[in-house]
């Protein structure tokens, strides 16, 4: 089981849950989208990392925290992501629950920013989207990610566009999938008919799964002296509930 976005640093037991995780089959993205959270991932991956398994992490700004990001805040994620040099770019993109969100706002300027990071670095991004997957497209287009995207180097990784917890259409896939696009399924991707109907369109080896698993999860459990094992056996559940659906939808 390999969750491809989970964000470990806001579980409930942390430690003990990576220890605990790292002991068995479930494999994980760490992702972390704010500066808090770059530090407890950072030394997560510091306290359990090891060569046979790698602690795998991603380092981004959320649209949620867009408008109180400053210049020190970026050249803080690009030492956190020059430290970890096969770290992902983000969780980043556009929400529009949260400030900024219109054309030309704040939250496309910090999304472009970790284009060009990824871009540069030669990273898969991370990318959130509740609102405008087409505005989001044009915007790799703009950046012309896409001419970086699927290009591989001896001296750079190939850089994706991964579309996390992914609620697009038709559309968004056949835009997407040339860009070299990695589409990460949760259950809820399968709630929407639109995305129902897009799944199918995506070739297997581009479909991963996630739980998108943080601090809201779990409410009210945080306490409990099997808590941890707990964590474990709903992540476990999650994950295969997003795999399930896939599967039984390509029958």
């Amino acid at each position: 089981m390999l969750d491809f976005h989970i964000h470990l640093a806001r579980l409930p037991h942390p430690k003990q849950l990576t220890q605990l995780l790292y002991s068995g089959d479930f494999d994980f993205i760490a992702i972390a989208c704010e500066p808090w959270e770059w530090e407890s991932t950072a030394n997560l991956k510091k306290d359990f990392s090891t060569e046979n398994k790698p602690f795998k992490t991603s380092y981004g700004i959320h649209p949620m925290i867009a408008t109180q990001v400053s210049d020190a805040d970026f050249e803080q994620l690009r030492s956190y992501l020059e430290t970890d040099g096969v770290a992902s770019v983000g969780e980043c993109g556009l929400d529009k629950r949260y400030p900024g969100y219109g054309e030309n706002g704040v939250q496309e300027a910090v999304f472009k920013r970790q284009i060009e990071l990824a871009k540069e670095l030669g990273r898969d991004l991370q990318i959130h989207c509740v609102g405008d997957y087409g505005r989001v497209v044009a915007l790799l287009k703009a950046a012309k990610f896409s001419e970086v995207a699927g290009v591989s180097s001896s001296a750079k990784p190939v850089p994706r566009p991964v579309f996390h917890r992914f609620g697009g259409d038709a559309g968004i896939v056949r835009a997407a999938l040339p860009m070299g696009a990695i589409f990460s399924l949760h259950a809820d991707s399968f709630k929407k008919k639109s995305t129902l109907a897009a799944i199918p369109l995506i070739p297997a080896e581009s479909v991963r799964f996630e739980t998108d698993a943080d601090e809201t999860t779990f409410a009210g459990n945080a306490t409990a002296e099997n808590s941890v094992e707990q964590t474990v056996q709903t992540l476990k559940e999650r994950w295969l509930a997003a795999k399930s659906l896939w599967e039984n939808l390509r029958v």
